[in-house]
């Protein structure tokens, strides 16, 4: 048999060597021409003219009736700042050449592509009047959505441009547009929107755990961050039901935290860059910066107009180390903070674990920092769940120096930073692997302050095998199992070197991505490990407890009103 194949092979060679060249060609033409339809559509999304020729606003007989949507090829890159603007032009056009009332707006499906659950709703009126909405569907298990929208130009207007947020994904969503002038006098529209199923994954209900007491939940959204991963992962918002209402598309890396500048609303959407998008969806500017990637956190600071981000610089032996400054005007990076500097005794005691970093690299993650808050203009609170400790930096930005550490005083026995340590006043046992510090003033007393921070209570400490946690008795050494996690509230007093614990609630555990946050009288908080998130009263109660879908886990969740941005 195998001589018959031969022979064949000799017979027909010529013919063999013929069909192999010819596949040989046919592959590299696919190459070529696939990397000249690719270096084609980069060449397009980056081309003005051509975008101007490949976009339009068209309406939609999917989408309903006098429903508009963007109509483009597939390959246009929505984070393209000449696609924002392209699109933006065209929608200042048509307000330009049509006269849109109440009776006949112009509503556009998700224009910017910014915001999935979505529609942006244009018209004048002749009297100046107030605009709230309400979307229901006829599933009975979702409730309607109703809010009050923002108007920039006041809260009574004749001119009016919203993106209304709360769709509800794969139905017909039944929206009501009413208009209230000073008088009281109302005018309502009503219309209908067949909302694409966005594919993302996450649950559209949520299944949630009532408490029988009377406070109410804040109001507002809850923004869950990382869902399932740390990479290509939205910003899902919901609502006080468990409802998904808006979905925020991101490229590349999830988003720590959501801040609002100037009536613009910043976040994350690479490891590398920031979006600034304003109340109707549109990408106002980008924040791309060179030299170092994000991860953890950042935070705003309004008098210098920068942000603050928890950094690794591109190439360094180290990760989770350090702090840069993005000036968001010239876009300059400096880096203000290297954890190096200030303890190298610590970094000179860590191993490397075997298999490499949580992330599979072979950087040394000697310290982990994971969150960051400022205190007044100068000074920074840094979280390290390594040492779980919490550092507390002066003069960030001139000439930085450690000015105390918050540890159990053996984390630092026999060390050179033992005199750091604050006293602890009380017996309780001191934070554990703990997430989001966050600075708070006491309005009761001058002298002290307040640090709240979820209290993993996890003491597993990879690059520091041999660290003696036996004064953390009651804490966990398990990722995936441990009796509690807490909400603490440390007062701080400086004068005396001590921290007290005031209050502590007892959450579910969760080991790592986990955060708190104070929300008017109320305490958000998200137990990654969990899959869950919930608000607590003052005192510390369960209102509600929300358990998500998830393969892995949520990093954080914190909860905005969007007021004065889309909401009055």
């Amino acid at each position: 048999m195998f001589r018959k194949i031969l022979d064949f092979i000799k017979e027909k060679k010529k013919i063999i060597l013929i069909v192999l060249a010819i596949i040989v060609v046919i592959a590299v033409l696919v190459v070529v021409l696939f990397k000249v339809g690719e270096e084609t559509r980069k060449n397009n999304i980056n081309d003005t003219a051509w975008l101007n020729d490949n976009i339009a606003i068209d309406e939609s007989d999917s989408l309903g009736d006098g429903i508009s949507s963007i109509n483009t090829v597939s390959y246009v890159d929505i984070f393209n700042m000449k696609y924002q603007n392209v699109v933006n032009d065209k929608i200042e056009e048509l307000l330009k050449d049509n006269d849109y009332t109440l009776d006949n707006p112009l509503i556009i499906y998700n224009p910017y592509g910014t915001n999935t659950l979505s529609f942006n709703i244009y018209f004048n009126t002749e009297d100046e009047v107030k605009v709230s909405y309400e979307i229901a569907v006829s599933d009975s298990q979702i409730p309607s959505y109703s809010n009050t929208l923002y108007n920039s130009e006041g809260e009574y207007a004749t001119t009016h441009a919203y993106q209304v947020i709360g769709l509800i994904k794969d139905e017909t969503n039944n929206i009501k547009i009413t208009c209230v002038d000073k008088d009281g006098n109302s005018e309502e529209k009503e219309f209908s929107i067949n909302v694409p199923d966005t594919e993302s994954g996450v649950d559209l209900k949520l299944d949630v755990t009532s408490s029988n007491i009377d406070t109410e939940l804040e109001n507002g959204l809850y923004a869950v961050l990382g869902h399932d991963k740390s990479f290509n992962s939205n910003v899902y918002l919901y609502d006080n039901d468990g409802i998904l209402r808006s979905e925020l598309p991101l490229s590349g890396y999830r988003t720590d935290r959501i801040e609002f500048i100037d009536g613009n609303m910043l976040y994350s959407y690479t490891d590398s860059g920031f979006l600034l998008v304003n109340k109707l969806g549109k990408i106002e500017k980008k924040y791309d910066f060179d030299g170092y990637s994000m991860h953890h956190d950042y935070i705003y600071n309004e008098d210098k107009n920068a942000l603050l981000i928890l950094a690794n610089k591109d190439g360094a032996d180290t990760i989770e180390d350090r702090v840069i400054l993005l000036d968001l005007e010239t876009g300059k990076v400096t880096e203000i903070v290297d954890m190096m500097d200030f303890m190298p005794e610590i970094y000179e005691t860590a191993v490397q674990p075997e298999g490499g970093n949580t992330y599979g690299g072979d950087e040394l993650d000697w310290i982990h920092l994971n969150s960051l808050n400022m205190v007044g203009d100068n000074d920074l609170v840094l979280s390290s769940r390594e040492m779980s400790t919490i550092i507390y930096i002066e003069n960030a930005y001139e000439e930085p120096s450690i000015k105390y550490l918050i540890a159990d005083e053996s984390v630092y026995k026999d060390t050179s930073y033992e005199d750091l340590v604050l006293d602890k006043d009380g017996d309780f046992l001191s934070q554990a692997g703990q997430h989001t510090i966050t600075y708070m003033d006491n309005p009761d007393s001058d002298d002290t302050y307040y640090l709240a921070m979820y209290n993993n209570n996890y003491t597993r400490s990879r690059t520091r095998p041999s660290q003696d946690w036996s004064s953390y008795e009651g804490a966990s050494t398990s990722y995936d199992e441990g009796e509690r996690s807490m909400y603490y509230l440390y007062e701080v007093n400086e004068e005396e070197g001590t921290y007290k614990l005031v209050k502590s609630v007892d959450l579910p555990y969760s080991s790592i991505v986990s955060s708190i946050q104070n929300v008017g009288d109320n305490y958000v908080t998200s137990s990654g490990k969990n899959h869950s998130f919930g608000e607590y009263n003052s005192d510390g109660i369960l209102i509600k407890q929300f358990n998500y879908t998830s393969n892995k886990y949520a990093y954080r969740v914190f909860k905005y009103d969007f007021n004065d941005f889309w909401f009055e």
